[in-house]
């Protein structure tokens, strides 16, 4: 009786170790999912000032032009 017990012991300390990484494992995928969305995000953001900037510049050359 006591070795059964000592292994369905064994077993459930197994499954909660088990269960216990399982977590951190989801929660780390979880987080590298959201750093993929923000980085999605800041390089679309980036893309549109650059374009934005690029724009300014055409304009200011032209204005520089105009006055010389």
């Amino acid at each position: 009786k006591a070795k059964k017990d000592a292994v369905t012991a064994a077993s459930r300390v197994s499954e909660l170790l088990v269960d216990s990484v399982n977590s951190e494992v989801q929660e780390s995928f979880i987080n590298e999912k959201r750093i993929e969305f923000e980085a999605r995000s800041l390089a679309s953001t980036v893309q549109r000032y650059t374009k934005q900037t690029n724009q300014w510049l055409t304009v200011v050359r032209a204005l520089d032009s105009a006055l010389k």
